[in-house]
């Protein structure tokens, strides 16, 4: 409440000074507990790349339990030298060598003084390996407490700190003159509940195949730039102030998010635009201002479909951060109200890779920022939604089957690419979507946690249809907004959704393929072996039940046409399919296969020859990891051009991640 009564005096005395962005960062209602709340002030030194700042912790024990200790993220001492977990046995991060850094490029972030009610506990600070036990990670620092803090109870903390940016490893830091701040202040863990019913801090060391996971609050920040800065931050620019030596200090504000991000550049182009009630800013470098349209028109889009199809978006506004190319190590990232994308000048119009980028970046301010499930312990439940929901929309926007590309004559879509990412890998095996990130390798952590769990959503998709599925996540979106859901409370939604459906054996392998494709390691692969139309001998020898009506037939005659279809389950994952036969006079049947053989056999006894068979004859089951084996077909006329477009996919996929390496 302060901050808007301080805004609307503000405002009535004229103290707001080139307000950039037109938004009211505050909310009427909290949409979140606020449990962890910051105030920060702070100077960029731009000549020696460092922060000082001070910075204030307003925290509430939600908890039933008195809380003994504080644990807070420090993430810049991630990059302080190679022993750090984050960098320990790595020589190379985004295909590029951090090895040579000079020593004022690398980086760091330290607490000078912290104090509670007056009383300094900086002596009882020290820095904690909770996960691995490496003595030389620095990314977590745990402060013993002179007295608790009861249940219900608030508590404010008052912090001094200081720290060296790096010179860019991964996204954090600065890259000639531009710079991007995310996870650059000592930040809490979230003080929660584990699944067996103890309390105590999250607050996990920062690894590579880790993201984040903080708790709600505001966020008020004033930071004092040197003038010729163009600034980009989370939430709302509430004013700004020009200072006598040649510096710039801006305060923004922004409420229940879980993180503040920021980027200056003296270069940047500023592209603004609305939607509803929504500011959407850009922030380009010159190179890329000419395209820089097709990033905000995919934002709109993306927007109104997500309104659509999950929920509202209660955010005044949303920044989006396109670095310069020396700065492109910083791009392709979310955080809460504010995104960084990636492109290169001169990228057509019909090769939307950008736009594909800028969508699953603003997908993630609802499972990321909004659900805020723990990116560390279960990136699939914010990866894998997000890459579902990115296909979605951008087979939405520009076309199904043609949404990612469109040249000459090529055409591919967002959620083709996904399906190939996972059904490509040389091992589908190689572990379950649920595990915590760190269990990953660089091979497989996209194409298990983004690709497959985005593949399951789609196939669930094309098995209930688009509007129930809709109701599950929508329903789960709702219950679960700012409460920090894990994977059992998706799977709790879905069962309850398919409870309602009539076919009670159809809902529970909904249930199963979610989770055994989730929560395991199977490979799900069907296919047809061969076709046989063959034409029985006549009747012959003695036919009737009696001898004196024995009748004798001496095989004369055209005999019965029977037909099979050999079917495959080639994985060890079992699941109903349908199987339809196309006969020579145009006439099909349709059979079903609960797959539980390993092998099986359809007979058929007509009058026509079968011409092809076919598996999935509607692709429902993209999890399906070959559907190339899917049908055969006795007389195929275009076999031979099937099998060069089989291999441009192939190609083409291969040169799209290539591009796309970092996202």
């Amino acid at each position: 409440m302060k901050y808007c009564v301080l805004f609307f005096l503000m405002t009535l005395t004229g103290l707001l000074t080139e307000i950039q962005a037109q938004c009211l960062p505050q909310f009427p209602q909290p949409l979140s507990a606020r449990t962890a709340n910051y105030d920060i002030k702070l100077t960029l030194d731009d000549v020696k790349k460092k922060i000082d700042a001070v910075q204030t912790v307003h925290f509430t024990n939600i908890s039933p339990v008195p809380v003994q200790i504080l644990r807070f993220y420090m993430y810049f001492n991630s990059f302080k030298n190679t022993e750090s977990t984050f960098l320990k046995g790595a020589t190379d991060i985004f295909g590029q060598s951090f090895t040579d850094k000079k020593p004022n490029e690398w980086g760091w972030i330290e607490i000078k003084k912290i104090a509670h009610s007056g009383v300094d506990l900086s002596k009882q600070k020290q820095y904690i390996q909770p996960d691995d036990g490496n003595p030389g990670d620095q990314s977590v620092l745990e402060v013993k407490l002179e007295k608790p803090i009861l249940p219900g109870e608030k508590a404010e903390f008052n912090i001094e700190w200081h720290a060296q940016i790096p010179k860019t490893i991964a996204r954090a830091g600065y890259s000639n003159d531009f710079y991007l701040l995310c996870h650059w202040f000592p930040q809490l863990g979230v003080f929660e509940q584990d699944r067996l019913g103890n309390w105590g801090w999250n607050c996990h060391q920062f690894r590579r195949q880790n993201e984040f996971y903080a708790d709600f609050g505001n966020y008020d920040v004033e930071m004092t730039v040197p003038e010729k800065f163009v600034m980009g931050a989370s939430g709302c620019l509430v004013s700004e102030k020009k200072n006598p030596n040649g510096t710039v200090t801006r305060h923004f504000h922004v409420e229940d998010v879980i993180d503040f991000a920021w980027s200056v550049y003296p270069e940047f182009r500023v592209i603004e635009d609305r939607w509803k009630h929504v500011q959407i800013r850009l922030l380009t470098p010159p190179e890329h201002f000419g395209i820089g349209n097709r990033y905000i028109s995919s934002v709109k889009f993306a927007l109104e479909y997500l309104e659509k199809h999950v929920g509202s978006y209660p955010y005044p506004t949303i920044t989006i951060i396109d670095p310069p190319f020396h700065g492109l190590r910083s791009g392709l990232m979310e955080y809460p109200t504010l995104v960084t994308v990636g492109t290169i000048y001169g990228v057509p119009r019909n090769i939307r890779l950008m736009e594909s980028l800028v969508v699953h970046e603003f997908a993630h301010q609802y499972f990321m920022q909004m659900l805020a499930s723990n990116e560390k312990e279960e990136p699939w439940l914010d990866e894998g939604f997000v890459t579902y929901f990115e296909d979605r929309i951008i087979d939405a926007q520009f076309g199904y089957k043609k949404s990612l590309a469109d040249i000459g004559g090529y055409r591919m879509d967002n959620q083709e690419r996904t399906r190939l990412e996972y059904t490509t890998m040389n091992n589908p095996r190689e572990g379950a979507p649920a595990r915590p990130g760190w269990e990953f390798t660089n091979s497989n952590f996209k194409p298990l946690i983004y690709s497959k769990t985005a593949t399951t959503l789609q196939t669930i998709e094309q098995l209930v249809g688009t509007e129930k599925m809709d109701d599950i996540i929508r329903t789960y979106f709702e219950k679960w907004k700012f409460k920090h859901p894990r994977g059992e409370d998706f799977v709790a939604v879905l069962k309850e959704k398919m409870a309602n459906e009539k076919d009670s054996v159809f809902a529970a392998s909904i249930v199963d393929l979610f989770e055994k494709s989730i929560y395991g390691a199977l490979e799900l692969d069907y296919s047809v072996q061969k076709i046989t139309n063959a034409i029985l001998p006549a009747p012959q020898g003695i036919f009737g039940e009696f001898s004196d009506s024995f009748a004798y037939k001496d095989g004369s005659g055209i005999g019965q046409l029977t037909s099979t279809v050999e079917v495959s389950r080639n994985g060890d994952w079992i699941f109903p399919v349908e199987l339809i036969v196309t006969f020579e006079d145009g006439t099909t049947q349709t059979v079903f296969w609960d797959g539980k053989e390993g092998q099986k056999v359809f007979t058929f006894n007509g009058k026509s020859r079968i011409r092809s068979a076919q598996i999935d004859p509607k692709n429902k089951i993209s999890l399906d990891t070959d559907l190339n084996n899917n049908s055969i077909t006795l007389k195929p006329e275009s076999l031979p051009l099937w099998k060069y477009a089989a291999k441009s996919v192939f190609w083409i996929q291969n040169i799209f991640q290539t591009l796309s390496f970092l996202s």
